[in-house]
């Protein structure tokens, strides 16, 4: 993860990037690479809450309502892996019969170190594979894959000076990072009424900074997403 950016680039290798972030209640948001994740934006205004601009979701899906998802995993102790999907479409607008569109990106932060501690501090990442699938929720019962994405991440990231090794792309912040834009699902059938996004990487990890030594494993993140028909 190559089409034309909508994100600012985030914590990359040697880029000096800005994460930009915009994000509505109506679902329509955009998200800057390896930047703070849209769920964490907080006010100090006061505000009443708006009447709701859609019926309750059948299908639960926090991207649905947000129009962004931040899913934290642990790929070891303190070593978080950090998804942030989003789409610039409205969400309650991702209709069977319509193109829906969203981005991604993944990193990793070592939590044993300050943010500012000098990278060689930090425990180094790797992905060698990842493959994202869709998987349909109908009432029919019938069951679609309409999209199945299988990739190498040192061939697919967008940073002209990525960082990568025998083990794959470097992922751990703020050097590393993989980024993918553009990902389209197409028409689903037509009582299609949710999906589940199964995304699963293969990265290997330090378990002591600088050692060389590395532990390999599949990670999988899930991301329930809603879709309507057109009315």
């Amino acid at each position: 993860m190559t089409t034309p950016m909508h994100a600012p680039m985030p914590r990359l290798a040697t880029a000096s990037v800005i994460a930009l972030i915009a994000l509505g209640l109506s679902g329509c948001s955009t998200a800057g690479l390896f930047g703070d994740s849209p769920l964490s934006a907080a006010s100090d205004v006061e505000t009443t809450a708006p009447a709701p601009t859609a019926e309750p979701l059948v299908f639960n899906s926090v991207f649905t309502d947000m129009g962004s998802v931040h899913q934290n995993t642990m790929v070891a102790n303190e070593l978080q892996l950090q998804l942030d999907m989003w789409t610039e479409q409205k969400t309650h607008e991702w209709f069977t019969d319509a193109q829906k569109s969203f981005s991604f990106v993944i990193d990793v932060t070592d939590m044993t170190v300050p943010v500012e501690a000098p990278f060689a501090s930090k425990r180094q990442v790797f992905m060698s594979s990842l493959s994202v699938t869709a998987t349909t929720t109908t009432t029919s019962g019938v069951v679609e894959t309409p999209l199945v994405l299988s990739v190498n991440p040192v061939d697919a990231t967008l940073d002209p000076e990525a960082l990568s090794s025998p083990y794959g792309l470097l992922i751990t912040s703020p050097k590393g990072g993989l980024q993918m834009v553009n990902n389209v699902i197409g028409p689903l059938v037509d009582d299609t009424y949710g999906l589940i996004l199964d995304f699963s990487m293969i990265v290997s990890s330090e378990a002591t900074p600088g050692t060389g030594s590395y532990v390999t494993q599949t990670i999988h993140q899930t991301v329930p997403v809603a879709i309507f028909p057109r009315v």
